[in-house]
């Protein structure tokens, strides 16, 4: 008898888990290592620091005495996340017959070992939360699962959640509009960072990291790109973002107060108003929208008002998850005024929905109108123009003559 479908996906899954887990640890160690050296170090030390440093990465926070990081580092989550996504690509071999069960087991498995890790490693005064630390884990182990298989075998089309092709429609329209605002506050950062570089090499001197600790150091600040991205994605939604107290950017102009001696912090613009042209890069957002209403490929509903309202979805949809994306990126990296840095929780998202909402209308019903133009049926005749007097004529070769 051949193997049961539904015991088919429980193996590969808890396989992943176990794996991935192993192998971000293990990362994790060659960077205390490098960071601390090894004269010491007992091995006690090393295990629990490396897993404090994956769980850290994942997005657990971590409080040791009157130092809390609540910070989410997205660049370390999307290596974690590629971590997962490698295993589970090397392990699932076969086409799985429940796809949805396999991420959902591979989620629970690597969240059960994130919040035991977290559990076990929490001593000296040093705490991380088992809760947050699983439900990370759990994120990140079921995103990096699907998408792992979906690598593997191509079969994105299975993983689905609806039949709906209006709803596929309005997903598919929004990815450009959600990259289109990342890419412009990428190029921003690569702008300022490009200014500031002999800033930060005087930053880096200063902190002489020495050989090992300029790898980690240098790995640090390649990683928090992207969380620099997503505050300079909250300056383009408006909202802009805060590094503590007195100290915070947005369209009108940037307020330094102290700022961590962070070589990538080197790319911070220079404290004062910006020129007036900079509020163009306020449109970047309502563009955004317009290209998810311009990308918008509806199913079988093909009029106005349903273009409209599918485009105004799916601008909503960008907005909504740039809003999520933004939020996920503020948190504490420090005691006293370090306690509250990033964008603002929730206002990025309420300007971002509906503003590329807006966009999104005006992009659909631009490309209907569009689209019916193209469509229209030509003329044929010599001059390529149509001509009113034939409308009602019978086809013939002496269609055109007239008062024979």
């Amino acid at each position: 008898m051949s193997e049961p479908a539904e015991s088919s996906y429980l193996r590969p899954a808890f396989l992943t888990a176990v794996v991935a887990a192993l192998v971000s640890i293990g990362a994790s160690a060659v960077l205390v290592l490098l960071a601390r050296g090894v004269s010491d170090l007992s091995v006690t030390s090393v295990a629990r620091a490396s897993v404090r440093t994956w769980l850290v990465a994942m997005g657990s926070g971590i409080d040791a005495g009157p130092v809390s990081i609540g910070l989410v580092p997205v660049g370390a989550t999307l290596v974690c996340l590629a971590v997962v996504a490698g295993v589970a690509s090397w392990i699932v071999s076969d086409p799985l017959h429940d796809l949805a069960a396999f991420a959902a087991s591979s989620a629970g498995a690597y969240g059960v070992i994130a919040g035991l890790a977290a559990t076990v490693t929490n001593a000296g005064g040093v705490d991380v939360s088992s809760v947050r630390a699983a439900v990370a884990a759990f994120v990140v182990g079921g995103l990096g699962a699907a998408i792992g298989s979906i690598r593997r075998h191509g079969d994105a089309e299975r993983w689905w959640f609806t039949s709906s092709e209006d709803v596929r429609a309005v997903v598919r329209a929004a990815v450009p509009g959600v990259a289109a605002v990342l890419v412009s506050a990428t190029a921003v950062v690569a702008v300022l960072l490009i200014r500031g570089v002999a800033r930060g090499g005087d930053l880096w001197a200063l902190l002489d990291p020495g050989p090992g600790g300029g790898i980690v150091l240098g790995l640090g600040s390649l990683l928090a790109v992207p969380t620099l991205v997503l505050w300079t994605t909250s300056v383009l939604l408006g909202p802009g973002f805060a590094l503590g107290t007195d100290t915070s950017v947005d369209l009108t102009g940037a307020q330094l107060g102290q700022v961590p001696g962070f070589p990538l912090l080197a790319g911070l613009p220079s404290p004062g108003e910006f020129p007036e042209w900079v509020f163009v890069l306020g449109l970047v957002p309502l563009l955004a929208g317009v290209l998810c209403g311009w990308r918008l490929v509806p199913g079988t509903r093909e009029g106005v008002l349903a273009r409209l309202a599918l485009g105004c979805a799916a601008g909503a949809l960008a907005g909504f998850a740039l809003g999520v994306l933004v939020a996920l990126s503020r948190g504490a990296i420090g005691p006293g005024r370090m306690a509250d840095a990033g964008p603002p929780l929730l206002t990025p998202l309420l300007v971002a929905v509906p503003v590329m909402a807006v966009g999104g209308a005006i992009g659909a019903v631009l490309n209907h109108y569009r689209g019916g133009r193209a469509s229209r049926p030509s003329d044929t005749s010599e001059t390529g123009r149509p001509r009113v007097w034939q409308r009602h004529e019978p086809a013939g070769a002496d269609r055109g003559v007239h008062g024979s």
